[in-house]
C-alpha cells in the first residue's frame, strides 16, 4: 500500500511528521559527533562557566547532537516543536544511555520551557524556517530569556551569498541501512526578492527494493544575509562575539561559505516595543 501525504509549512502543523520516520536514515552519513565536538569547542571558548554546563538543544530534530553533547558531560535539555521528533530523539537518548529534558516547543513559543540555560545551541540551519522578520525576533526575545546573564547562543544558517551563487533547482540522495532505503527528490525555487527558498521534498520508502510508501513535504526555508543577521541580534539584546564557517572555528566566513555559525552573547535589555507585530 502506497501512502500519500502532503505538508505545509504553517502555524501548528507538523511539517515534520512523516519525515521523523525516515530522518535518521537519511541523514546517516551526517557526523554528529563532529559537529557536536566543534559545537563544544566554541561553548568553551566562549561560556563563562567552565563546569556545570546547562545546554538547550532549541529545534533538536531527533536529537542526536543532544545526544553526542550529553555524552561530553554537558547537562542537556533539548526541544522541537515536532512530537513525533521528539519520540525519535527519545529512543535516541535511551540508545545512547544518556539523560535529556524534553519539551515539545517551538522557536516561536520557547519561552514556555521557563528554565535559565548557560548555552542555548540550535544546529543544522534550523533558524531557517523563521521565514517572517516577526518570527526571528520573537524567537531570539526567547532565547534571549531563556539565557542566564553573559551566556550565549550558537546557531548556524544559510548565508545569502552563497545560497544565492550556488542555488540547485533539483537535488536526489538516497541512504540505504539494512533491507531499507529512502529516495528523496527535492524540487528548490527561489525568491530573490522575499529571501526564501521553497523546497518540494518527493520521498520513497523501499524494503527489499519494493516500495513501501511515498510522500511529499513542502519546506519553506529563508536565507540571511550576514549583516542582516548580525543586525538582528544587536536589536535583541545580543553581541556576536564570534562568526566562522560551520566546522571551520579559525576561518573567516566569506561569500563563498554556505552555512556561516555565529556566537552571540547575552549582553543587554532589548526594546520589543517597535521590533515586533
Amino acid at each position: 500500500m502506497i501512502l500519500r501525504t502532503k505538508y505545509k509549512q504553517r502555524k501548528g502543523l507538523d511539517i515534520f511528521g512523516k519525515y521523523a520516520e525516515y530522518y535518521d536514515i537519511l541523514y546517516q552519513d551526517k557526523d554528529y559527533f563532529a559537529e557536536a565536538l566543534f559545537v563544544s569547542g566554541l561553548i568553551k571558548k566562549n561560556c563563562r562557566k567552565a563546569s556545570h554546563i546547562r545546554v538547550l538543544d532549541l529545534a533538536c530534530g531527533t536529537g542526536l547532537h543532544a545526544v553526542e553533547l550529553a555524552k561530553m558531560g554537558y547537562e542537556v535539555d533539548a526541544s522541537d516543536m515536532s512530537g513525533k521528533m521528539i519520540n525519535v530523539a527519545k529512543e535516541n537518548a535511551r540508545l545512547g544511555k544518556v539523560k535529556i529534558t524534553y519539551h515539545q516547543e517551538s522557536f516561536q513559543t520557547a519561552e514556555k520551557i521557563n528554565k535559565k540555560f548557560d548555552v542555548v545551541i540550535s544546529m543544522f540551519s534550523a533558524i531557517n524556517y523563521l521565514t517572517s522578520h516577526g518570527d526571528l525576533l520573537r524567537s531570539l526575545k526567547n532565547i534571549y530569556g531563556l539565557l542566564e546573564n553573559g551566556g550565549i547562543f550558537i546557531f548556524d544558517f544559510w548565508s545569502g551569498n552563497a545560497v544565492i551563487e550556488g542555488f540547485a533547482p533539483v537535488r536526489i540522495k538516497r541512504m540505504s541501512r539494512g533491507t531499507s532505503s529512502i529516495l528523496r527528490y527535492s524540487k528548490n525555487t527561489i525568491d530573490r526578492l522575499k529571501h526564501l527558498v521553497h523546497v518540494r521534498f518527493n520521498f520513497m520508502f523501499f524494503n527489499k527494493n519494493k516500495l513501501v510508501s511515498e510522500f511529499a513535504e513542502n519546506h519553506i526555508c529563508r536565507y540571511f544575509f550576514i549583516r542582516e543577521m548580525e543586525d538582528c541580534l544587536n536589536i535583541s539584546g545580543f553581541k556576536v562575539i564570534h562568526k566562522c564557517p560551520f566546522m571551520s572555528p579559525n576561518k573567516s566566513i566569506s561569500c563563498n561559505d554556505w552555512n556561516a555559525t555565529f556566537v552571540a552573547k547575552k549582553s543587554s535589555i532589548q526594546n520589543y516595543s517597535n521590533t515586533i507585530p
